[in-house]
């Protein structure tokens, strides 16, 4: 074997290294990548009639708002929840909890997160990556919308106590402190 194919030799071996190097870091990072999404699923119990968690949908209305901050596009949170005769909120029956999910899931795009902001209370969405001028759009088009189909599946006697609400992540911080959720109200 003359020097030129030994080179060669030692050349491809080289490349054949470093290329399972690469597969194994890929399929290291895949797979670690497929256990946090599973403990993340795991955590959710997410499904198309009751949204995630108030765990999971908390965590992802935290990191949502971080990408946001960090990417210059917006979020905005909307909120559904039923209210007694004082204007508290109050739990939501199985029934329209399950209507209002699907109402959202139906409404809303994929990209955004459907969840209990507080479980049994309070339904929220996360809606996502919004440019400016789309932010004016949620009021002014998803909201009659929304409030439209839970009116044709909820009634007119259900809907009147449930109120929605577009607000910013920062305006979150309010109602945790115990300030008032309320704020849009549906028609």
């Amino acid at each position: 074997m003359s020097a030129g194919n030994r080179w060669w030799e030692k050349s491809f071996v080289f490349t054949l290294f470093l290329k399972s190097a690469k597969m194994s870091s890929v399929f290291f990072n895949t797979f670690s990548a497929s256990r946090l999404n599973g403990s993340i699923k795991g955590t959710a119990n997410f499904s198309q009639s009751d949204g995630y968690n108030q765990e999971a949908f908390r965590y992802l209305l935290k990191s949502e708002s971080k990408r946001s901050d960090r990417s210059g596009y917006f979020c905005q949170i909307l909120l559904v929840y039923w209210t007694d005769a004082q204007g508290r909120d109050v739990r939501m029956n199985s029934h329209a909890a399950k209507t209002v999910m699907a109402a959202l899931s139906r409404s809303l795009r994929e990209t955004d997160y459907i969840g209990w902001y507080r479980d049994g209370h309070i339904a929220g969405a996360v809606l996502t990556v919004l440019a400016q001028e789309a932010m004016a759009q949620v009021p002014t088009q998803l909201q009659p919308r929304l409030v439209e189909i839970l009116r044709a599946e909820l009634g007119v006697e259900e809907t009147h106590r449930l109120q929605i609400r577009v607000c910013e992540h920062y305006e979150l911080e309010d109602i945790e402190s115990g300030g008032d959720i309320r704020g849009e109200l549906a028609p």
